[in-house]
């Protein structure tokens, strides 16, 4: 089964400290995912400089397609060494995570990768090497839908060192929190946040040293479908309709009020519209049993358009529940997305796509398709 990985990743500074000086790096291509941690030596911008210096390096190989123990081993050349205290200006941890869910971790001198599966702790297998002159651990393992992986800085297990506690807050003090407080059931970037959140309070508000929390949550694949517009002949309705209810592993998004009454037509269900405006630019949402999204067309599309835009320049969703918000919540947390566009052209919407300056369903469509390719997504689209 082919897997993708969610990945959540927090931070906070050394107090005092305008930057932080652990850097994190995440690289997707079509056949795995490698999370990167870097510390550097100390904290503020030269720890900073350090740590980005590693990544960089790192990321720039890995896109070169070399494996983790070339694009270590060139990194180990590259880093100086503290004369002083005889360790490298900054430690590394790669995991590289392919799509079969296969495994591959190298860590120097950064804190153990710590793995949950179902609700439980499980030990990695490691060897240690040397490479280039650095000590390292090396695992090779695999991963299943629903594990938890947790890369962290030594300032997450340091924290509260001398204060709350002797010797930090530890590996086992943070699994037991993680377990009382059922923080395993959190989305990927939410648990990175408590568990930073948690390493500020055994700051007690005054970090002690830059952390970073770095989560990792393997899943299935998300698909979406979406129809939206009646084909232009109206004898290929069944077939249409059939074509969009055959994926059967897809959730399933209605975007026309013509296109879910053929829906409901041809599955001999009711369509249910609700007169509820949630915001008054967008018209209500209506439901079709065995459906899980059903919206109106030429306005929600345009809307949620706007809201794609918005996230690709680094905004977020509003937190909404209407059907052009709900739609675009669904087109970004997919992987694969279909798009089924009827060409069928109704002409009372013509003088109202004008006079709003909307874009026709084709070109709207088109143009939705080429942003969320543009942010990973694997999209197809078919036209009746």
């Amino acid at each position: 089964m082919e897997i993708k990985v969610d990945v959540g990743i927090a931070s906070i500074s050394k107090q005092g400290e305008e930057v932080c000086g652990d850097t994190t790096r995440v690289i997707e291509t079509g056949e795995s995912t490698t999370v990167i941690l870097s510390d550097g030596l100390g904290s503020g911008i030269k720890a900073s400089i350090l740590s980005i210096l590693s990544t960089q390096i790192a990321a720039r190989l890995l896109k070169t397609n070399l494996g983790l123990e070339q694009v270590f081993a060139t990194i180990a050349d590259t880093l100086p060494i503290c004369r002083v205290r005889d360790i490298a200006y900054s430690t590394l941890s790669i995991l590289k995570i392919s799509k079969d869910g296969k495994a591959h971790l190298i860590e120097y001198d950064n804190p153990s990768l710590i793995l949950i599966r179902n609700n439980e702790l499980v030990p990695v297998k490691k060897r240690k090497r040397t490479i280039a002159g650095k000590d390292i651990d090396e695992a090779f393992f695999e991963v299943e839908v629903g594990d938890i992986l947790l890369l962290v800085s030594d300032g997450v297990i340091n924290a509260g060192v001398g204060g709350l506690f002797d010797l930090g807050l530890g590996r086992d003090r943070l699994l037991e929190n993680i377990f009382k407080r059922d923080l395993y059931r959190e989305e990927a970037e939410e648990l990175a946040k408590k568990i930073i959140g948690l390493t500020e309070a055994c700051y007690l508000g005054k970090p002690g040293d830059d952390s970073t929390s770095i989560v990792v949550k393997p899943r299935k694949l998300r698909s979406v479908t979406v129809l939206t517009g009646p084909p232009e002949d109206r004898k290929l309705d069944r077939e249409v309709v059939k074509r969009f209810l055959d994926f059967k592993d897809s959730e399933k998004i209605i975007c026309g009020g013509a296109t879910g009454n053929m829906v409901a037509r041809e599955m001999d269900s009711e369509i249910e519209t609700s007169l509820e405006y949630i915001d008054s630019s967008v018209p209500p949402v209506a439901s079709i049993e065995g459906i899980d999204l059903v919206t109106e067309g030429i306005l929600t599309l345009n809307k949620s358009f706007e809201m794609l835009n918005h996230v690709a320049e680094g905004g977020k969703l509003e937190d909404s529940a209407d059907g052009a918000t709900a739609l675009s919540r669904r087109l970004l947390k997919a992987d694969m997305i279909r798009f089924i566009m009827g060409r069928a052209v109704n002409p009372a919407h013509e003088e109202l796509m004008q006079s709003l300056q909307l874009k026709p369903r084709p070109e709207i469509v088109g143009k939705m398709v080429k942003q969320l390719r543009k942010m990973g997504k694997n999209v197809d689209i078919e036209v009746y």
